[in-house]
């Protein structure tokens, strides 16, 4: 691209995977409605706002994916920070307020001893939130929502029972499927990354048998608050940001006849940019470096496997 005779950047688009657009939805996850500081040492504050910038970057994160073009959004885990009724009460208020359906799994700041159960107050603003294993129907794509915060603690957990209700609904789709969660699939069954995800002893089968029973799946996660991509098989494995720290982010899917393709898009409205920006400098600006990944991790096009002859 120029003006004039000087050069003002490059631009590199996606190609789309082949055959028509069918639908369109986003995701968001990492909310935490409620926090009121960031960093590893809680410096990083706001003395002056009237909307708090969870709240403020929530709703922008959520208009921005309206406009362009989501039918559906699906919301994959800690919503608020200490699990508190008033934080449950705001955002059931930011979600029901969207036009679309609104999908919601729970994460670890969401369930646990001394949270709020907060399903009743989420499900009376008429959101769809699930505790057990369900399978949403969209043309040309089945989402899988899988709850993976497991009480007391709202650790990353796939019980036998969760896999097996899991892989049931995925052999019954008669389309490519997305796998929706909020913990990633660790590789080990320590962790080698903070925050813990999924331990490897339970997630590994699992990826196992997906990849075996729908190859070419996609298996989308957040809790680490970071952008990243990579394999197991002919699976994509993705990772997804949080809306309120750097780069501050949501995800918009496009579901095409022959694959689907994920955009990670920053928050752009003004008021939530800069509070993204300040925190990029968390743990000596490591946090800026770290948590955006790579371009190709966090936009990418993906093609369905053909099925097996």
């Amino acid at each position: 691209m120029s003006i004039g005779d000087q050069r003002a950047g490059a631009v590199r688009t996606l190609s789309p995977p082949p055959g028509r657009e069918l639908y369109r939805f986003a995701t968001v996850n990492d909310v935490h409605i409620g926090e009121r500081a960031f960093g590893f040492r809680r410096t990083i504050r706001e003395t002056d706002a009237v909307v708090p910038y969870p709240v403020r970057c929530l709703r922008a994160a959520l208009d921005e994916a309206r406009a362009w073009g989501a039918q559906r959004v699906v919301v994959k885990g800690d919503l608020t920070d200490l699990g508190r009724p008033k934080e449950f009460a705001t955002v059931a208020e930011e979600l029901s307020r969207l036009e679309v359906e609104v999908d919601v799994v729970l994460g670890n700041h969401d369930v646990g001893q001394n949270k709020t159960d907060g399903v009743p107050a989420l499900r009376g603003a008429g959101l769809h939130v699930t505790t057990d294993p369900v399978a949403v129907d969209i043309p040309g794509l089945r989402i899988v929502l899988t709850p993976t915060a497991v009480l007391p603690q709202g650790r990353g957990h796939l019980p036998r029972a969760v896999r097996d209700l899991v892989l049931e609904l995925i052999q019954q789709a008669k389309t490519p499927v997305f796998v929706a969660a909020h913990h990633y699939p660790q590789r080990w069954r320590f962790t080698t990354n903070w925050p813990p995800g999924i331990p490897g002893n339970e997630a590994q089968p699992l990826l196992d048998a997906i990849d075996r029973t729908s190859p070419g799946a996609v298996f989308v996660s957040g809790h680490s608050h970071r952008h990243r991509l990579h394999r197991h098989g002919t699976l994509r494995i993705a990772e997804v940001g949080s809306t309120k720290d750097f780069p501050g982010a949501w995800a918009g899917y496009v579901v095409y006849e022959g694959g689907i393709r994920q955009v990670v898009r920053r928050v752009a409205e003004p008021s939530a940019i800069a509070w993204t920006d300040r925190t990029r400098w968390t743990l000596w600006g490591l946090w800026g470096l770290w948590s955006p990944g790579t371009l190709a991790g966090r936009c990418w096009s993906h093609e369905w496997s053909p099925p097996a002859p």
